[in-house]
């Protein structure tokens, strides 16, 4: 793969494509390069295919998620395949789905986190101390479990 290669999507795949007319007609249809969007809570959550490899030859980086809030600039998350990207996308909506039932009171009591970060098999939660993760998650439960002062999601095998 040369640098500055442009792709389009043949089904679900990456192809390069030479032609710059055909190029930007497909990154223009954003609607056709879509992956999934989904709403939660403030967040709009989006997973798009970029049009270009982010990455390099061994780790590709064809698609981006993000997490779009009124109020910040949440980092991207970047897969190399159509499915690993929908993946993603699962991780984040679910994620995010447990960060919006946290309720003013749980966060009163000390249920903030400080950092996250996504794998391609876990999601986590950095926490304050031990303490606001054991009163943020007081009982594993399917799927989540707590690391010290971490708080982990590893999806469910499909």
């Amino acid at each position: 793969m040369a640098e500055g290669t442009r792709f389009i999507l043949n089904g679900k795949e990456p192809v390069p494509c030479d032609d710059s007319e055909i190029w930007q007609a497909f990154i223009d249809d954003i609607a056709g390069r879509t992956v999934a969007r989904d709403i939660v809570g403030n967040f709009e959550i989006l997973t798009t295919f970029l049009g270009h490899n982010r990455g390099d030859t061994e780790s590709p980086q064809f698609f981006e998620t993000v997490a779009l809030d009124p109020d910040n600039q949440n980092p991207p998350f970047y897969s190399d395949t159509w499915e690993a990207s929908e993946l993603m996308h699962r991780k984040v909506v679910d994620s995010l789905i447990r960060l919006n039932a946290i309720t003013e009171e749980d966060i009163a009591n000390g249920h903030r986190f400080v950092g996250y970060g996504v794998q391609s098999d876990r999601l986590w939660f950095v926490m304050e101390s031990e303490e606001t993760a054991i009163a943020a998650l007081s009982e594993e439960t399917p799927n989540w479990h707590r690391e010290g002062n971490t708080i982990v999601f590893t999806p469910p095998a499909d």
